[in-house]
């Protein structure tokens, strides 16, 4: 009996097969699996951001050092700043704008005018800021006056107008009587050079003004604040004038002191303190044989050391209030322009004791203490005796 016949299948019938095959069961799974991954991350999120941000930090670093890497081997082209004078620099070596600008073209350049900046790469010439104005100091010429301010001192004035204190002493009579004691408003006259201020008296000549002062007469006739005219130089009785580097002898002020018995045992020790704390507002020099330290006023003052009082009251020598400690061993203290006084003349003192209060009496333009030290009569500077 004859086997039944097969149908013969084609090639492309059984890859159908096989594929619809794959699909049916390939990918529901497929689907399944990035459907499960995708729920996973979508639910676990917080987990995977460290990652994403360690990673992303990463990355941001990497792309800048790339960047600096490939920028740095860049050539720039320089380029010249707009105010660029290099034209100028030009034409003044006598060239076109393609000459080389030597150093000695440059000098002169910047000798007449502002300074400038050249690029040694690219030859290019920018200006330099220059925000200070520098004003030069020009000589007066003539005599001036000033107005004492408050806080005012001869050292002060002095600096303010490039001179001596002893020149401004010497050109006020009235300075000079007391070269530390100003008033507020004072008219104060300021010469345009250091020396002194000289009204011509009768019988004056230019040879004994010269010899007054310690200057040669020649200084004084061609002097050309004075306007004497040659060859004879007359002078005239109530003139004034000017005597360049002319100097005057000191003077010091003298109060009338104690004349009575010693007290027993009131001697110094001859090792001086402070009087008081307070700003050193002038020191000494050869019109102002003294210190004065600012304090407010009311301040307590103290002995500076151990002894007796030979005055204490008021002065008209511009002193105002003062106090003066005699302490027995060729030296004394004067403590001036005191507020109160809280001692006696005849009284001992101890080291440390409040004698007075600071104030600004007599001739003072604000409170402090006129402090001196005295040996034998002789005014000496506080400061190498004071710690």
């Amino acid at each position: 009996m004859p086997l039944p016949r097969r149908e013969a299948r084609s090639p492309d019938t059984t890859r159908e097969r096989s594929l619809r095959c794959c699909l049916e069961e390939g990918l529901p799974r497929a689907v399944a699996w990035v459907a499960t991954t995708v729920y996973r991350l979508t639910g676990d999120w917080h987990v995977w951001l460290p990652l994403f941000t360690r990673t992303s930090a990463h990355l941001a670093v990497v792309t800048v050092a790339i960047m600096a890497i490939g920028l740095s081997n860049v050539e720039w082209p320089a380029q010249a700043a707009p105010t660029s004078p290099t034209l100028a620099l030009s034409a003044s070596a006598g060239g076109g704008t393609d000459e080389e600008i030597t150093p000695d073209v440059l000098v002169n350049y910047n000798a007449q005018n502002d300074a400038v900046l050249v690029s040694g790469s690219s030859r290019a010439v920018a200006r330099l800021a220059q925000p200070h104005t520098i004003i030069p100091e020009r000589p007066r010429l003539g005599i001036i006056t000033y107005t004492v301010q408050a806080g005012d001192t001869v050292e002060s004035i002095a600096g303010t107008f490039g001179l001596q204190p002893t020149s401004i002493s010497w050109a006020n009579p009235a300075i000079e009587d007391a070269p530390d004691l100003l008033r507020i408003g004072q008219v104060v006259t300021i010469l345009p050079i250091d020396g002194a201020y000289h009204q011509v008296a009768e019988g004056d000549t230019l040879e004994s003004i010269a010899e007054e002062y310690k200057v040669e007469p020649g200084a004084i006739a061609t002097c050309e604040y004075n306007r004497l005219e040659a060859p004879a130089y007359p002078i005239q009785e109530g003139m004034w004038l000017v005597v360049p580097g002319g100097e005057k002898p000191y003077v010091p002020k003298v109060v009338t002191t104690y004349t009575g018995s010693v007290p027993e045992g009131a001697r110094g020790t001859g090792r001086f303190q402070w009087p008081v704390l307070g700003r050193l507002t002038q020191g000494y020099w050869y019109g102002h044989r003294a210190i004065d330290i600012g304090a407010p006023t009311g301040s307590a003052l103290l002995a500076a050391d151990g002894g007796f009082v030979s005055f204490a009251g008021w002065t008209d020598v511009g002193y105002g209030y003062l106090v003066v400690i005699d302490h027995a061993n060729g030296f004394a203290t004067y403590y001036a322009h005191l507020s109160n006084i809280y001692v006696f003349e005849g009284q001992a003192i101890e080291r440390d004791q409040v004698i007075g209060a600071v104030g600004s009496t007599g001739w003072s333009t604000g409170p402090h203490l006129h402090f001196e030290v005295r040996y034998y009569g002789a005014q000496q500077n506080p400061r190498a005796y004071l710690p």
